[in-house]
């Protein structure tokens, strides 16, 4: 009999023995787990450049009281809207844009790159970048400054502007997005001259 009860007691005693050890292993994993949780939203503050969204085979439409006014495609956006110093949009691996004015005429943009913030509202094009107005005159620039709320461009990079059967160079410009105004900097080409 005495040797039953020692034998039960030692049972019970490894039984609380393994469950204290299991609510030990438990809390452990628990207080780990809320560590790494808390570690991670920690990273995520401090490192604002990790992305609020990706999107692949990106297009957008956007339109005006009903009219088609730009179109947009990209192979990949990164949308960093998180950031709370400068909220931004990425497009890393170029981009298209065609815009649609009250006619119907159609001006395309292609960049290799392109950043759109959000404040102030403007975009930077990087890249072999190309504006097609629908007239067929076209500028050419490695890198433009587009203010979409004033259809403004400029930028301090070598221009080439073709227009009315004229290649212009210069070295920065200051247009609107259809080059009625259009002012380069440093200018050398060949220009037609009126007798």
């Amino acid at each position: 009999m005495l040797r039953y009860l020692i034998n039960k007691l030692m049972i019970k005693s490894y039984q609380i023995f393994f469950k204290s050890i299991a609510v030990i292993f438990i809390t452990a994993m628990l207080f780990s787990c809320s560590k790494k949780i808390e570690e991670v939203n920690r990273l995520y503050r401090e490192n604002e450049d990790i992305p609020a969204a990706e999107t692949k085979d990106f297009k957008l439409t956007y339109t005006m009281q009903g009219n088609r006014v730009l179109n947009l495609t990209a192979p990949v956006m990164l949308d960093f809207t998180n950031n709370k110093k400068f909220s931004y949009q990425y497009f890393p691996q170029s981009i298209s844009i065609k815009l649609i004015d009250k006619n119907g005429n159609i001006t395309s943009i292609i960049a290799d790159k392109a950043f759109v913030y959000k404040k102030p509202d403007i975009s930077e094009l990087i890249g072999h970048v190309k504006i097609k107005g629908a007239d067929g005159s076209s500028l050419e620039t490695s890198r433009l400054f587009w203010d979409p709320n004033h259809k403004h461009i400029f930028g301090e990079e070598k221009t080439i502007l073709k227009q009315n059967g004229e290649q212009i160079t210069g070295q920065g410009f200051d247009s609107s997005l259809d080059f009625k105004n259009v002012r380069l900097n440093r200018i050398t080409g060949i220009l037609k001259i009126k007798k």
